[in-house]
């Protein structure tokens, strides 16, 4: 939640982000998550004088997928295995406020 507290409307909000992922390893292992490198995204906010506005950010790191297993033949984990499919484009996710 993004809170506008001026007269002024707000047009772009830019915020990094730190990425983490679980480095390769054998089946039932659990390493500790390792960071990632740092995204910072700008997004066209829009938020109107003395407004509130939800605004959702989708962060990937696509060069991350070689340090991580390979992606489950049978489809099961791998959320952070997901990180290769993901378009290399950053997609943004509207919520009407």
């Amino acid at each position: 939640m993004y809170e506008n507290r001026s007269d002024t409307a707000v047009v772009s909000i830019i915020q990094s982000f730190q990425t983490s992922y679980a480095p390769k390893h054998k089946e039932g292992e659990y390493p500790e998550d390792k960071d990632g490198p740092v995204k910072t995204l700008t997004q066209d906010a829009g938020i109107a004088p003395y407004a509130t506005r939800q605004l959702t950010w989708d962060v990937c790191a696509p060069e991350l997928t070689k340090l991580m297993n390979p992606y489950p033949e049978d489809g099961t984990g791998g959320f952070m295995s997901e990180v290769g499919a993901v378009p290399t484009k950053t997609r943004w996710k509207w919520l009407a406020q």
